[in-house]
Order: C-alpha cells, then sequence, then structure tokens
C-alpha cells in the first residue's frame, strides 16, 4: 500500500526542503514527516479554500 507525505522548497534560499509534522509544524528532518496512507488525507490536510492556509503553498504531495 502506497504512503504519502507533503513537502515545500524550505524559506530560506539552500535549506532544501521542509516536511510537514502535523498540529501546524513543518521540519527539515525527513524522519519527522507525517505519513498519510490515503492520497486523499493528505490532499485534504493541504486544501486551501479560503486563501488563508498559506502554510501549504507550494507544496508537493509526495508517494513514498
Amino acid at each position: 500500500m502506497a504512503k504519502y507525505h507533503i513537502k515545500k522548497p524550505g524559506i530560506i534560499s539552500g535549506t532544501g526542503d521542509v516536511y510537514f509534522t502535523g498540529s501546524n509544524k513543518w521540519s527539515d528532518n525527513y524522519d519527522d514527516r507525517k505519513i498519510y496512507t490515503k492520497k486523499a488525507n493528505a490532499t485534504n490536510q493541504s486544501a486551501n479554500p479560503s486563501g488563508k492556509n498559506g502554510g501549504f503553498k507550494n507544496i508537493t504531495i509526495v508517494t513514498e
């Protein structure tokens, strides 16, 4: 069964990617990433219908 996580480019140039860890927090440590068993759950987490969820701007949902 596929697993998924959410990543985005780090804010500071040259820092690489950061990974969503849950509770509106991000980490540059890959091992801290929150893992989803359904792609729909990762997609719903990153939804931005009101435009106020800027923390998920430029994200990528990655299949592991």
